[in-house]
């Protein structure tokens, strides 16, 4: 199992950070850039929960995951797989923290990623191993920049 963590300052209150986190609306694309609208399924929206498939474009098809979302706790959303071409079930989710600090957020990303057997997993579960902090730290850091691009465009710091 492979864990990446990513920890960075915003302006952004944490408010919205965890909203974005949330929002599937067609907004999400332009919040997380590996996401393809035209791959996102939303199964199911509760008030603390949704059922929902991304999938990200690899340049070898699509990395497709299927996650059970929750935000019921403070702070935080979780996103677990619950099934995937690439990754394996149980042992993969994402989660996103939001802090207050001073005037906005320390913003925490966690992938932790499991593999499923097969090639598809072997060659993804290789490159996440050797590259993964790298891009993953660079994914997280867009995200932030995303959201700030956002807030500036609507006038709300």
């Amino acid at each position: 199992m492979t864990t990446i963590r990513v920890i960075t300052d915003t302006a952004v209150d944490p408010v919205r950070i965890l909203a974005a986190a949330r929002d599937f609306s067609s907004r999400r694309e332009e919040v997380f850039p590996a996401v393809s609208m035209e791959r996102m399924e939303v199964h199911e929206l509760g008030e603390t929960s949704a059922d929902v498939t991304e999938a990200t474009s690899t340049g070898i098809g699509a990395n497709w995951e299927r996650c059970d979302y929750d935000w019921s706790a403070d702070r935080v959303v979780t996103a677990t797989v619950t099934d995937s071409n690439v990754y394996a079930v149980p042992g993969s989710s994402w989660e996103i923290t939001a802090r207050p600090k001073n005037s906005g957020s320390e913003v925490e990303m966690v992938w932790v990623r499991e593999f499923r057997r097969g090639l598809r997993g072997r060659l993804f579960g290789t490159a996440f191993r050797l590259f993964g902090n790298r891009i993953f730290r660079g994914y997280g850091e867009d995200i932030i920049e995303n959201l700030e691009k956002l807030e500036a465009a609507s006038g709300d710091t």
